[in-house]
């Protein structure tokens, strides 16, 4: 999937042999019955990186998403800090969406 996915540019400096899931959640409370997300750790040229996939579970676009993965992505980092590392991670958010609209122009 990650192979498909990713910028070529991203994909050269992961190793996808060390994909790993990780615990942790970062979606509102009032937004789980809509969504759901999984965190994924791996390594990378550069050090430590995850992969943060959110599952749309709506049929219709939503204008803040991006918004939101920006979001999430920072309390990723923020979880990585906390857990006692220097530096900020690479997190690469991923949004599966299974709408018949599409969320772009």
């Amino acid at each position: 999937l990650l192979d498909i996915h990713l910028p070529a540019e991203l994909r050269d400096i992961c190793d996808l042999t060390t994909f790993k899931l990780e615990s942790g959640s970062f979606i509102e409370e009032s937004l789980r019955p809509y969504y759901s997300d999984v965190l994924y750790s791996l390594k990378t040229s550069q050090g430590e990186g995850y992969v943060y996939a959110l599952i749309e579970h709506q049929s219709r676009p939503d204008k803040h998403m991006a918004f939101r993965l920006m979001r999430y992505a920072i309390a990723a980092m923020q979880q990585h800090i906390d857990a006692g590392h220097e530096y900020l991670p690479l997190v690469i958010p991923l949004q599966f969406y299974h709408g018949k609209i599409s969320p772009y122009p």
